[in-house]
């Protein structure tokens, strides 16, 4: 343009410097802008916690706990024992034994009988041809009474047992002791028969002998001890 006051050209107006371009945030600037929120926000969520549980009054159940005095252990039951049961008296386990003198009732094939050995003694026969082989006779005194039907006992019945085990069976033809049990008799229910059972013994265990019964199948029914 000409400044038509003066003939002289218009000066172009000032040029001003252009504003430095904007620069972003560094990365280490956000995160310490990101780690400073977190702290403000963990900061300011503890104080409300700290203000609402301040408003609380009431005593804790520990501080409760650790104050009152523990309470007053209660008495233990007392448990009287039961009374014992009373206990029936056991089955005899295997065949019974008996005192010389004594009856055993024995049952077999539906007839019952009553037996009783009436003694157990040192025999001498009268005949001076008859001795003991082993030393000594020994007489069981034997009584026999049918209770129920008949029965058929004989001397083949009855063992001596020695004190050690040593099983003795009857002696059949001893002369000179007598009376000796019928050894062919059948008893009737209500009938009686008794006699004289010898057995040949060695003399030293005369002591402690028992005498055995058994069945007519050799089932021990029973034993008298002296």
């Amino acid at each position: 343009m000409t400044n038509q006051n003066f003939g002289q050209p218009i000066p172009p107006p000032p040029m001003y410097p252009a504003p430095p371009p904007k620069k972003g945030l560094g990365t280490g600037a956000i995160i310490a802008i990101v780690i400073g929120a977190v702290i403000i926000a963990c900061c300011g969520f503890g104080a409300i916690v700290s203000v609402f549980g301040g408003d609380d009054t009431q005593p804790s159940a520990v501080a409760a706990t650790d104050d009152a005095p523990p309470p007053a252990a209660s008495p233990a039951a007392v448990v009287s024992p039961a009374a014992p049961k009373p206990t029936e008296a056991a089955a005899p386990d295997g065949p019974v034994a008996v005192k010389v003198g004594q009856a055993l009732n024995l049952k077999a094939r539906g007839s019952e009988t009553k037996v009783t050995i009436k003694s157990v003694k040192k025999a001498k026969s009268d005949n001076m041809f008859d001795k003991p082989e082993r030393g000594q006779y020994v007489a069981v005194n034997v009584d026999i009474f049918a209770t129920k039907g008949q029965t058929d006992l004989g001397p083949s019945n009855f063992r001596l047992i020695a004190k050690d085990g040593t099983v003795y069976q009857y002696e059949i033809l001893v002369a000179g002791i007598d009376p000796q049990l019928d050894a062919m008799t059948t008893v009737e229910q209500g009938q009686r028969k008794t006699g004289l059972v010898v057995f040949d013994i060695d003399p030293e265990k005369f002591a402690g002998l028992k005498v055995q019964v058994s069945d007519d199948y050799g089932d021990v029914q029973g034993y008298w001890t002296s």
